[in-house]
């Protein structure tokens, strides 16, 4: 089972220095087609998008969430973070349980 990212340019490219491939996107069309593709797939277990598409395609997310099981959909902060929260590396870390 692998995982998958949906986000800006930071975001993936933090994410695929530790092996998880992903998808660069710039608005809420982009981001929507992207999870729609991810939907799709059989083989991830783990979907991340990034808080700032995630806020702009809720409906899409909160649908697939009801209707399915798998994959799991979590969103994070982007790479520059919301100001006084968890910096991304942080929740990157925590949720692979490895150091970045």
């Amino acid at each position: 089972m692998l995982g998958f990212v949906i986000g800006d340019h930071d975001m993936i490219t933090g994410f695929r220095l530790v092996g998880i491939k992903g998808v660069e996107v710039s608005s809420a069309d982009a981001a929507r087609q992207a999870l729609a593709k991810a939907l799709g797939r059989r083989d991830l277990a783990i979907v991340v998008v990034s808080e700032e598409f995630s806020n702009q395609i809720r409906d899409d997310i909160d649908k697939a969430r009801l209707d399915r099981n798998s994959p799991l959909i979590v969103e994070v902060p982007g790479s520059m973070g919301p100001s006084g929260e968890t910096p991304l590396s942080n929740l990157i870390s925590k949720t692979l349980g490895m150091r970045i």
